[in-house]
């Protein structure tokens, strides 16, 4: 083991007092005849007749240390003799058995402290926060965060995130704590309980909280762990989960980021990592107020992620644990001085939304600070929805407007809030370099174009996903001109958008030249013609810009036409990518390659690029650096167990589904995600089918395992592994036990013995499948009888048949309630279908259908078809992956021409076209009498090269624009 310091060793000094007559007595005995000065080399000697005891550690070190002069005059040798002096006393301190073994780094560290006169009394109370072994001795590689001079903490050294955890003595939460707390039905304790609780961790009994010496490990990168900090609404003043809705929300996640990840998940939540009311020491109350003030490194330092929980506990959840008297909550009772067990009617509640608290947003605008928007995840959103963070970061002085009007248990916190977050931007925001956001609205642009005036560091901007009209993309251009960007990026706009921004960039180019610009991006942004207008002016005299995509912006000849004549006299443009535009006679339309070109302008385009491809290549620029591209090498923390589980996490969001079909996993991976999957109440669906053969009786084992006390998979995909007689027999023996999962995908594994055992998960499946459908129709009744406001009917992926949907049709009819309908995934046919019409006949509120992923044919189509020649409140129709052909298509393109309610129809994923093109052209002609349809999908992706198709969706664009027109005006 290293060097050890006793967090109580005696700082009184160790070294006799210097006396100054006694330092001119040993000056003059080393003196040099005649010279007034004493040679560096005699210093040694000199600190034995001072009886300073230098034996213990090498003279060279120390005099490294502090610095050695080849002479010293008597005053220079006196000044010198009382920084060893000094450097001496601190070095016994920490090495008080006088082994003179510290690591030189060590000795450099107390060295360099002593110059700026560290304090003994700043050591003896950072001492007091830090746990010791049981002969009272701190290890020495905790040396560097006890003894730094100022609590100055940086948002992307990890060494930094470490000292500010150990300084403020906050103490992380162990994941297998949560799971614990789950398990046993606990409300989280706080944090003077939680310190002396514990949790197994592969079989090993440990602390619950995470303590300072695997954090100072963690970050000399000595042991690996992931850092969560969770933002989340405290529910009432004494407990911030009273109804354990956070628990479970936070294991849902991080059982799953726990599977997905090898390292370590270490979480900040407050309540537990924080020492809450009542602070009983001098100590705890010293290490709260330190971790107020700089709150804001957990959320925005770039080696942790932030996990967001915006939403409450459901009111009928809370609104049931209110009125049961049995059910108590641990919190901290002043009369008594101890933990006692409180009635939740009986607690202080605060149900004010997540959005409207302060301290909630102040978490969001920290956690926006960091460069990869993946880091801020929202962990209770929609499935399937990606939520990572779509907010930019706010301007100082606008987001402390916000805070006025914010809520805050305590009102004096807004203004330590409105502190962190102006020290936060002008540290971190104002000095990045590469800045991407997405799905931007258009109160996000505003607030963008407000901000962007501070970013002058910033070289590479990507919006990808973002809404403007005329104003805010005058507002965007105009802020642009502030900036000195190298790679600008506006990808994936509506019509409408880009041709607004297209306008704003038009205005502004011709005082904004992008003068220091080599990369633009305008993919999907369809700016049209007057896009490759603005590229023409900015090409004009440019000599930087190498690199512009200009992909699906329907840009057509004239277009062309403009570019071509900008780049005659072009020299650097050495890529540009014109792929899938509205350009006639062309072959190939990406100018990476050298290809021939139908039209004039392109060749000229052609021959103008692959010229200055070739100057390029003659005098090639310097290759960037890693700051220079705005990257990372540490782009997300964490090393992925399962790259693909890994990959889908970290778009957010309540995950319901699984997909990792191609993922390689072997039996251990299996074992790791089946516990995950022990803990998670959410996921239903898994697909672990291989056409590589991995997973065998072991992880099908492990699986079976899992379904004894999972309830909420439906459906396991394990076709193509290499699972044989014991695997099946372990998984039919745990079906047996599960009434949830409907469907175990066993084809192709190898065994011919497993018949009778396949027979009977099929026939346990298809008995849970019934009577789930049954249940879900029966509660559905049920919830109509008792609230005639409801909206939405979700039957979504629960083996509904046409026997159902008769049942459920009865109860529709009357109903002018329900607006939305969901039915996907199920096995309905057209007779269910055309019962479920009847039903609808003269309803006026059901407004969206979801139907996708049944079993309807042409017949089914017709039928809808024929509805909406008389229905006209439903607008929105989704009939994807079903089996519809030729004919239902033509039928709905005969109800095109007439009806002026519907603006979303999905038809992607059927049959329709594979005979030929009239029925796609049957539903291009009836588009060009309906000017209310706004999408209408055929296939998973539009086809360019289909005109039917094509003709379709200029259609619905120019529907769209129409639209946006009517609705800004």
């Amino acid at each position: 083991m290293g060097p050890r310091l006793c967090r109580h060793a005696n700082v009184a000094s160790p070294v006799n007092t210097l006396e100054e007559v006694r330092l001119e007595e040993i000056f003059q005995q080393f003196e040099e005849p005649h010279t007034n000065v004493m040679k560096a080399s005699h210093l040694a000697d000199a600190m034995q007749l001072a009886d300073m005891n230098p034996e213990c550690f090498k003279v060279e070190q120390i005099l490294e240390g502090i610095g050695n002069p080849h002479d010293f005059t008597l005053p220079e040798f006196k000044q010198r003799m009382k920084e060893v002096h000094d450097a001496l006393r601190f070095l016994q301190l920490f090495d008080p058995q006088k082994t003179g073994v510290l690591p030189r780094r060590t000795i450099a560290t107390i060295l360099q402290l002593c110059r700026s006169n560290f304090s003994e009394e700043r050591l003896e109370e950072m001492l007091k926060n830090v746990p010791c072994n049981r002969q009272g001795f701190v290890y020495s590689y905790m040396v560097p965060f006890l003894l730094r001079p100022e609590a100055a903490y940086d948002l992307e050294d990890p060494k930094s995130l470490a000292q500010f955890l150990i300084d403020a003595n906050i103490r992380l939460v162990r994941a297998p704590y949560l799971y614990k707390l789950l398990r046993s039905d606990r409300c989280m304790p706080r944090c003077q309980e939680a310190e002396r609780d514990c949790c197994e961790v592969n079989g090993t009994e440990v602390s619950a909280l995470v303590s300072h010496q695997e954090v100072a490990e963690w970050a000399l990168g000595r042991r690996q762990a992931m850092i969560i900090s969770v933002s989340h609404a405290w529910e009432t003043r004494e407990h911030p989960d009273p109804c354990r809705f956070q628990l479970e929300l936070l294991v849902n996640c991080v059982a799953l980021w726990d599977a997905a990840y090898v390292d370590d998940i270490w979480i900040f939540y407050d309540y537990v990592s924080l020492f809450q009311f009542q602070r009983d020491t001098a100590e705890q109350e010293t290490s709260f107020r330190r971790a107020m003030g700089n709150m804001h490194m957990l959320y925005a330092h770039q080696s942790t992620l932030t996990f967001r929980l915006e939403s409450l506990t459901p009111d009928e959840t809370w609104t049931a644990r209110k009125e049961d008297s049995t059910y108590k909550v641990p919190v901290y009772h002043l009369p008594s001085g101890s933990i006692a067990w409180i009635s939740l009617r009986d607690l202080w509640e605060n149900r004010v939304l997540y959005l409207s608290r302060g301290w909630c947003m102040a978490e969001i605008e920290w956690s926006a600070a960091r460069n990869i928007p993946a880091q801020n995840l929202a962990i209770d959103g929609e499935p399937g929805i990606m939520t990572t963070a779509k907010k930019v970061p706010t301007a100082p002085e606008v987001f402390e407007e916000r805070m006025a009007t914010s809520a805050f248990t305590h009102r004096n916190d807004a203004t330590s809030v409105v502190r962190l977050q102006r020290k936060i931007f002008h540290e971190k925001v104002t000095s990045r370099n590469h800045m991407k956001l997405q799905d931007l609205t258009r109160a996000d642009m505003v607030e963008l174009a407000a901000s962007l005036p501070h970013f002058q560091n910033l070289k590479v901007l990507q919006i990808h996903g973002f809404r403007a009209g005329e104003g805010e993309a005058n507002a965007f251009c105009e802020a642009l001109g502030s900036l000195q960007l190298q790679k600008l990026s506006l990808a994936f706009a509506p019509r409408a958008t880009g041709l607004a921004m297209a306008e704003a960039l038009n205005h502004s180019c011709s005082v904004w030249r992008f003068a220091s610009m080599t990369a633009l991006d305008f993919r999907y942004c369809h700016m049209g013609d007057l896009g490759a207008k603005v590229i023409a002016e900015v090409l004009k005299g440019n000599t930087t810009i190498t690199h512009i995509d200009l992909t699906s912006n329907g840009i057509t000849d004239k277009g062309v036409q403009v570019l071509a004549q900008a780049l005659k006299n072009n020299k650097t443009l050495s890529a540009l990518n014109l792929a899938h535009n509205k350009i006639s006679d062309v072959a190939v339309q990406v100018f990476r390659l050298p290809k021939p070109f139908g039209r004039e302008a392109l060749q000229d385009i052609e021959e103008r690029i692959l010229t200055n491809r070739a100057a390029e290549a003659l005098d090639p620029p310097p290759a960037k650096s890693k700051e220079d591209k705005g990257e990372r090498a540490d782009a997300f923390p964490g090393r992925p167990r399962i790259q693909a589980l890994a990959d889908a996490l970290k778009l957010g969001g309540d995950m319901t589904q699984i997909d990792l079909q191609r993922e390689l996993l072997g039996n251990e991976e299996i074992k790791v995600l089946a516990g995950a999957l022990q803990l998670n109440r959410k996921v239903s669906r898994i697909d672990l089918s291989s056409s590589h053969p991995k997973i065998t009786d072991a992880g099908a084992k492990a699986i079976a395992q899992m379904l004894l006390q999972n309830k909420t998979i439906i459906t396991i995909n394990l076709a193509g592994n290499a699972i044989g007689r014991l695997g099946v027999e372990a998984l039919a023996e745990a079906v047996e036990h599960n009434n949830i999962v409907r469907e175990i995908n066993l084809d192709h594994n190898g065994d011919v013995e497993t018949e009778a055992l396949l027979k009977r998960i099929r026939t346990r499946c298809e008995e849970n499948q019934r009577a789930i459908a049954r249940v879900m129709v029966e509660t559905l009744l049920e919830d109509l009888k008792r609230d005639s406001t409801k909206r939405k009917i979700d039957l979504s992926h629960y083996c509904i048949g046409d026997a159902e949907v008769q049942v459920l049709s009865e109860a529709l009819a009357g109903n002018n309630s329900i607006t939305r309908i969901y039915l996907q995934g199920n096995q309905i046919t057209d007779v269910g279908l055309e019962v479920l019409l009847e039903a609808l006949e003269g309803n006026n509120s059901i407004t969206h259908i979801y139907l996708q992923g049944n079993q309807i044919t042409d017949v089914g189509l017709e039928a809808i078809s024929a509805a909406l020649l008389f229905n006209r409140s439903i607008t929105h129709i989704n009939l994807s992956n079903n089996q519809i052909k030729d004919a239902g298509a033509k039928a709905l393109a005969q109800v095109l021409k007439q009806n002026r309610s519907m603006t979303y129809i999905n038809l992607s994923g059927n049959h329709i076209g594979i005979g030929g093109m009239e029925a796609i052209e049957a539903l291009a002609d009836a588009m060009q009498e309906n000017d209310t349809l706004l999408e209408l999908c055929l296939h998973e992706s539009f086809r360019e090269e289909c005109q039917a198709e094509k003709r379709i969706w200029e259609r619905c664009s120019a529907n769209q624009a129409a639209q946006a027109r009517a609705q800004s005006s």
